[in-house]
């Protein structure tokens, strides 16, 4: 039963994805949803692309472990979705709509620089690599005790669909495949959320069985949360999930009222796999932490087994896709049109399909040897987390030029990927990014030549485009119907 309901899933999402391939007209489109998505779709797509498989069995796994704390790293993402649209949402809409932008490097390099540029592509592709990379493992972590199927292969399966999807979706079919997926985690994981805590006892129960540490938010200290959230946060200054939603929203209005309804779903949502985790160290405190939502579900029996399994792989198929064609859009847009700046869309979509699948099967493969999922997601926007301090004090502070964010960003990212595959001595990799970046962005902005730099400049120039135009489309004639 739960087998047939997995394989129509998977069929349904690619049926959507085939579909989509015919309706693609050009480069734009595919990559970004250009002017192409409405409140409605951005909603599904960013809220779906949030939560990924690592908030779902990632968030469980931990708070298995610490208790409720582990809701902040998809805590921070909502706070970050509306830091970026209020403080930074302006330069991305201006120099989208001025130089027709399509990804983050190619705003990092009108506002500073190619050299610039060349690292926030690197440090980006690198950061959603490491999150994509999770996904075939949180899959193969539920769909392999369920099909009786080993986790390798069901990992290896996992991510050729995830190919496939990408290749053939866009971003547009991505948003269209994420008002399914949403629908199918909120309606699945709240339900089983609501059953399980009933079934171990309610939360008083859970309370007077756990150590009341679990239902602190500071676990397993405040400096770890504060990284979480501060990191995760401050990273999504430069983060093409929400970027994306500003190139291809049809207005700003659009773009706000779907941030905002994103936001706050992720918000309640990211608490239906952090209960269940804890209801699980309840009813099973021997079971395996990365199969504690299965776990759980199974225990109260096939219909929620289901609801389960349908909820995570929703979460796990919004997002892994999304990902890699992002990834695809940066090295496309940033790397390939840069050598050969004459290339034909064709040849455009040829390397992008090339870099789709070269990119997920390099990623499944290192996703497989890794241990904490949630713990690699909340490292990985932490690497990325400078380029958008960097970007962010640069909107506030004109003399910012591209020697300061070039070097700050090169320093600060190479020292937050060290410390993280290092292990995270002593702390999470933010603090140390930052105690290098920083000081490094104000001693070299203080010593910039001109007390405005080029790059502000041209977003002035640019910024003035877009509120002209937003003005001319606030004085329309609105006509009756």
């Amino acid at each position: 039963m739960i087998a047939l309901c997995v394989l129509f899933y998977f069929a349904l999402t690619a049926g959507i994805g085939i579909y989509m391939v015919r309706q693609k007209s050009n480069v734009a489109e595919f990559f970004v949803a250009k002017k192409g998505l409405t409140a409605g779709l951005i909603i599904p797509l960013l809220f779906a692309e949030l939560i990924a498989g690592a908030g779902t069995v990632g968030n469980a796994a931990t708070a298995f472990k610490i208790g409720i704390s582990s809701v902040w790293v998809n805590w921070g993402m909502s706070i970050g979705c509306l830091f970026v649209f209020y403080l930074a949402g302006k330069i991305y809409l201006a120099f989208s709509k001025k130089y027709s932008a399509m990804s983050v490097p190619q705003i990092y390099m009108h506002r500073f620089d190619s050299k610039t540029r060349s690292v926030m592509m690197i440090i980006l592709v690198a950061v959603y690599l490491i999150i994509f990379a999770q996904q075939p493992v949180a899959a193969a972590g539920i769909l392999g005790p369920l099909l009786g199927v080993n986790k390798i292969m069901i990992g290896w399966i996992v991510g050729a669909i995830f190919i496939f999807l990408t290749i053939t979706g866009g971003m547009k079919g991505l948003a269209w495949m994420n008002v399914l997926h949403s629908f199918v985690m909120y309606l699945g994981l709240g339900i089983v959320c609501v059953v399980a805590v009933t079934a171990a006892g309610g939360i008083e129960h859970m309370q007077a069985a756990l150590p009341a540490k679990m239902f602190t938010f500071n676990q397993p200290d405040v400096l770890t949360v504060v990284g979480w959230v501060l990191g995760t946060a401050l990273s999504f200054f430069a983060a093409s999930t929400v970027v994306v939603v500003l190139f291809g929203s049809k207005s700003q209005t659009a773009a706000r009222n779907g941030i905002l309804w994103a936001s706050g779903l992720v918000l309640i949502f990211a608490l239906f796999p952090a209960l269940i985790g804890m209801a699980g160290k309840v009813m099973v405190p021997t079971a395996s932490a990365n199969s504690i939502l299965y776990v759980v579900a199974n225990k109260l029996g096939p219909v929620y087994a289901v609801m389960a399994s349908m909820g995570i792989l929703a979460a796990i198929l919004s997002t892994a896709p999304a990902l890699l064609l992002i990834s695809t859009t940066m090295l496309t847009q940033d790397m390939v049109r840069v050598l050969k700046p004459g290339i034909s869309e064709k040849e455009e979509m040829k390397w992008a399909r090339i870099f789709a699948i070269t990119l997920g099967l390099v990623a499944t493969y290192f996703g497989m040897q890794s241990t904490s999922i949630l713990a690699q997601m909340a490292g990985a926007f932490q690497i990325r987390a400078v380029a958008g301090v960097v970007l962010l004090v640069a909107i506030f502070w004109p003399r910012v030029d591209s020697r300061a964010a070039f070097w700050s960003m090169l320093l600060g990212g190479t020292v937050a990927a060290v410390w993280h595959f290092a292990g995270n001595l002593y702390c999470t990799s933010l603090y140390p990014s930052l105690a290098v970046g920083v000081p490094i962005l104000v001693i070299l902005t203080l010593m910039a030549k001109k007390p405005i730099a080029d790059g502000h400049e041209k977003y002035v120039l640019a910024l003035e485009e877009l509120e002209k135009e937003g003005l001319e489309e606030q004085n329309k004639p609105t006509i009756a119907n």
